[in-house]
C-alpha cells in the first residue's frame, strides 16, 4: 500500500497574490492567505471571489526502459476572501482557500506501478481573522484555520499472487493559528511578516485490497502539516510602479515518517499491519519577486518571478510525487471601475530535470530513472468589490 506525500502544492496557488507577492504590499482582499495584517489598508467592506486553473504535465523514463507521460487533467480550486472593517482601528476577515494539493496520474500498467500509479490530495481551509491597527503604521492580526483534507492513492500489489492492487481514501478536518504583522516604513516602503502553525492531522477511512476478491479495511495514519515563515518588502518606485520581495520558509523537516495502520490487512498473521516509512523532508525556501505597473487608474499590470526548493530527498523521493526545484513565470493584469475589478494571471511553472536513484529490494518498487518536461500551465481570474 502507499504512503501518502504530503506537501505546499505550488501548483495550485490559492490566488493571484501567490503570482506577485503580497506579504509587503497586502493592499486587497487576498491578502488573507499570505499577510492578514494589511487588511487594515482597505476601508469599509469588500470581498474577492475567483478561480485558478492548473494543467499540469510531465514525463517519467525507466533508464534503458521507456518513457511514460502523466495523465493530463484540469484541477481547478476556489478561492473566496471577504474582508469588513468593524470600527476605526479593527477589521474581520475571512478566506476560503486550498493550501494543499497534489495529483499525479500514470497508467495502469506503467513500470513504477508498484509504487503508485494514481495519488490525489484535495484541502480546503477556512481562516477568520482579526486585523487591529495598533498605530497609523503599524497593523497586527491573529487567526484561526480550520482544515478539511483528503487523501486518494493507487497501486498495484506483487506481493503475493491472489494480490493485484489497493486503493485507500481517507480524511480528516483539524485546525492550526496565524498570527501577521504590516508596518509602512515610510511613504513608499512597507515591510509585512506573517506565521502560520503546524497542523497535525489523522488521516482515516478504507483500504480496499482487490484480488480475487475485494477486501475492505479502515486505516489511518497521522501527519503534521508544516510551519511557515513569509516576509516580504515592498517599495513603491515612483507613483506607477511598486516592486517587492519576499521569501517563505517552509519547516517541512517534521513530515520525517509516515506510518500507516491497517485493521485488517491479508496475508498479515496479527490481521492488524503496520508500514512504517522514512520520509526526512528537508526545511525549504522559496524566493519571489513582484513588479506591479498601474498604467492607468483602470488599469494595472504585473509581473512576478519565484524560485522554489523541492523539500523531497533523493533516497525517499518516490512516484507520487517525482518533483524537483521549480521556477514560475508570470504576468498578470487588473481592470478597475466603479470599485469593481477583474484580475486575470498567467503562469509557467518549469521543474528542473532530476535523477531518481533505484532502491532494489525495498518496499518502495523505485528503478533508475528520470524525470523531463515536468512543468504546468497555471491561469487565475478574480472578480473583487469594495463597498
Amino acid at each position: 500500500m502507499d504512503d501518502p506525500v504530503y506537501f505546499m502544492l505550488d501548483v495550485s496557488p490559492p490566488d493571484l497574490l501567490y503570482l506577485f507577492m503580497m506579504v509587503g504590499k497586502a493592499d486587497d482582499a487576498s491578502a488573507i492567505a499570505f499577510n492578514p495584517a494589511g487588511i487594515t489598508q482597505i476601508p469599509g467592506s469588500s470581498y474577492m471571489t475567483g478561480l485558478t486553473f492548473i494543467m499540469p504535465r510531465g514525463t517519467v523514463t525507466e533508464v534503458g526502459g521507456s518513457a511514460v507521460n502523466l495523465a493530463e487533467h484540469t484541477f481547478i480550486p476556489p478561492h473566496f476572501y471577504y474582508t469588513r472593517q468593524m470600527s476605526d482601528t479593527v477589521w474581520f476577515e475571512l478566506g476560503l482557500m486550498s493550501r494543499f494539493g497534489l495529483g499525479t496520474d500514470f497508467p495502469e500498467d506503467w513500470f513504477g506501478r508498484y509504487n503508485s500509479y494514481y495519488a490525489n490530495i484535495q484541502s480546503v481551509s477556512l481562516n477568520p481573522n482579526i486585523a487591529w491597527k495598533a498605530t497609523d503604521d503599524l497593523s497586527l492580526s491573529v487567526g484561526v484555520e480550520g482544515i478539511w483534507f483528503e487523501y486518494g492513492s493507487k497501486k498495484a500489489l506483487n506481493s503475493a499472487p491472489t494480490l493485484t492492487g489497493a486503493y485507500l481514501l481517507g480524511d480528516d478536518y483539524s485546525w492550526g493559528w496565524n498570527l501577521g504583522a504590516h508596518w509602512k516604513a515610510n511613504d513608499k516602503v512597507r515591510v509585512g511578516f506573517s506565521y502560520r502553525s503546524e497542523i497535525e492531522l489523522t488521516i482515516e477511512g478504507n483500504a480496499e485490497i482487490y484480488g480475487t476478491s475485494g477486501h475492505v479495511t479502515r486505516a489511518h495514519g497521522d501527519i503534521t502539516l508544516p510551519e511557515m515563515f513569509m516576509g516580504g518588502v515592498a517599495v513603491q518606485v515612483n507613483d506607477k510602479t511598486s516592486v517587492e520581495v519576499g521569501a517563505i520558509y517552509t519547516g517541512w523537516s517534521s513530515y520525517d515518517e509516515m506510518v500507516l495502520v491497517y485493521e485488517h490487512f491479508p496475508l498479515a498473521a496479527s490481521g492488524e499491519y503496520v508500514k512504517a516509512t522514512p520520509k526526512n523532508y528537508k526545511n525549504v525556501w522559496r524566493y519571489q519577486l513582484g513588479i506591479e505597473y498601474k498604467k492607468s487608474p483602470e488599469w494595472t499590470w504585473r509581473f512576478g518571478y519565484t524560485y522554489d526548493q523541492s523539500p523531497i530527498p533523493d533516497d525517499t523521493i518516490d512516484y507520487q510525487l517525482p518533483m524537483s526545484d521549480r521556477h514560475l513565470l508570470s504576468v498578470g493584469f487588473g481592470y478597475t471601475k466603479n470599485d469593481r475589478t477583474w484580475d486575470f494571471a498567467y503562469t509557467y511553472l518549469m521543474a528542473d530535470d532530476r535523477t531518481i536513484a533505484g532502491r532494489p529490494g525495498s518496499p518502495d518498487y523505485i528503478v533508475d530513472s528520470t524525470t523531463s518536461n515536468m512543468d504546468a500551465n497555471i491561469f487565475v481570474v478574480s472578480y473583487s468589490v469594495r463597498f
